[in-house]
């Protein structure tokens, strides 16, 4: 993806390749994306009646999404069904619950194919990858239609957002794909960088004619994961380790672990 993210009040995005228009908001952007991936996905915008609200809708949870900001009230797995909110918290709040617990599985199985980000595996142990997917759509959906069903017809106001839910729970599945599709197609989510496309983004120029071996694309894989993991990284247990497994594989892929380590902060 063609674009870097900027951390400011209002997340916005800037080109990376030469572009003299300066930075623009992110949500833009990624509502064109989306607008385009529904085109070309098997979901069109209007395919089942009028669901340009459910554009905006996606656009904006992906702009809140991206720029960090993440409920704390997502919960593991089912349960958000198994274990639902006291019904002292009142049906507005209970409804937030809901929502927030839909809106975390749809990005997660659209934008990365898996129910969300609590859990260390992508598949739920002892169910297949397809079985793990059936039933975390199923719980979006299903969190998405108990907070239509807690403000339908009580609250005129939000009557707006409460349709939109609606749509989405009725065309969970569907939606996912739509956000699948802008995933791979528009945004470039799970492509492999080859050695010279990382030294370009993180180190500057690659060294000219490297060979890159056929285990090259694991360990720059497992190098991504740790520069993510330092940057999040807020204790001192284990540090030196993953700064020591840093430099190693930097040195195995010819790339310099000093700019590495300095981009990572």
């Amino acid at each position: 993806m063609p674009n870097a993210l900027r951390k400011t009040a209002s997340p916005q995005y800037l080109s990376l390749f030469p572009d003299w228009s300066g930075p623009r908001p992110l949500r833009f952007y990624l509502l064109e994306q989306l607008l385009e991936a529904r085109r070309q996905s098997t979901f069109p915008t209007n395919l089942a009646g009028p669901d340009e609200d459910v554009n905006i809708y996606l656009a904006d949870l992906m702009t809140a999404f991206l720029g960090g900001h993440h409920p704390t009230d997502v919960q593991f797995g089912a349960i958000p069904l198994l274990a639902p909110p006291a019904k002292s918290l009142g049906r507005s709040r209970q409804a937030e619950f809901y929502r927030h617990n839909a809106d975390h599985r749809l990005i997660m199985l659209g934008l990365f194919s898996r129910g969300d980000h609590l859990r260390k595996r992508a598949d739920l142990f002892g169910l297949s990858h397809r079985e793990t997917h059936l039933r975390d759509q199923g719980v979006g959906r299903d969190c998405y239609q108990l907070a239509v069903n807690l403000l339908e017809y009580r609250d005129v106001g939000q009557a707006g957002i409460v349709d939109v839910w609606r749509k989405l729970a009725e065309n969970f599945e569907r939606y996912i794909q739509v956000l699948s599709t802008m995933a791979v197609g528009r945004l470039g989510l799970g492509a492999k960088l080859s050695q010279t496309d990382l030294g370009l983004l993180l180190t500057g120029p690659a060294p000219e004619n490297t060979v890159v071996s056929s285990g090259d694309g694991r360990h720059m894989d497992r190098l991504l994961d740790l520069l993510l993991e330092l940057r999040q990284f807020t204790g001192e247990r284990g540090l030196q380790k993953k700064r020591a497994e840093v430099i190693n594989l930097a040195l195995h892929l010819n790339l310099d672990p000093q700019k590495l380590l300095e981009q990572t902060g």
